[in-house]
């Protein structure tokens, strides 16, 4: 098995804005892949992280709440219910915090690690953290849901945050 190698993508990497690669087959570099996202997740004290903020064009994502760890292997939201405003903060954005649009209730299909096909119903919290998680494995990102004016607020921060990533 290859030394799979992960590193936390910081906003202005193009891979957060990559529509991610559908996985075709669980492998056990799958599930290696897997174990080092959420090995980078707590590095960071995050609640979820996409593979392609961890470097990886692959549609596979890891959910950590105080009941239950997620590893999702091609989440998709299959229904969205209600909306509230939630602040959010990302892994790939430090130090930026959001008050983000979401639905309040989501359904979601994924694949587990047994490679069973499975459907979760989620609310409040973890519905944000889902969509947030399956929005980034879509290319999209949490300040893409912001309204244009807000946008332009923050485009100082973000200019910041893309110039500290190119020093490192």
């Amino acid at each position: 098995m290859s030394k799979i190698e992960l590193k936390l993508q910081i906003y202005g990497s193009p891979i957060l804005r990559k529509k991610c690669k559908e996985v075709k087959e669980i492998t056990p570099e799958i599930l290696q892949i897997l174990d080092k996202m959420v090995y980078l997740m707590r590095r960071y004290k995050g609640v979820g992280l996409s593979a392609n903020q961890a470097g990886l064009d692959l549609a596979l994502v890891v959910i950590e709440t105080p009941e239950k760890l997620y590893k999702m292997i091609n989440p998709r939201i299959i229904q969205k219910k209600g909306s509230l405003i939630f602040e959010e903060g990302c892994l790939s954005f430090p130090g930026l915090t959001l008050s983000v649009k979401r639905a309040r209730e989501v359904w979601v299909n994924f694949t587990d690690e047994q490679g069973r096909n499975l459907d979760l119903k989620a609310e409040s919290t973890l519905a944000v953290i889902l969509q947030h998680e399956i929005d980034h494995i879509q290319g999209v990102l949490f300040i893409d849901r912001l309204p244009f004016w807000e946008r332009f607020k923050i485009k100082p921060v973000l200019k910041e945050i893309k110039g500290a990533k190119k020093q490192k």
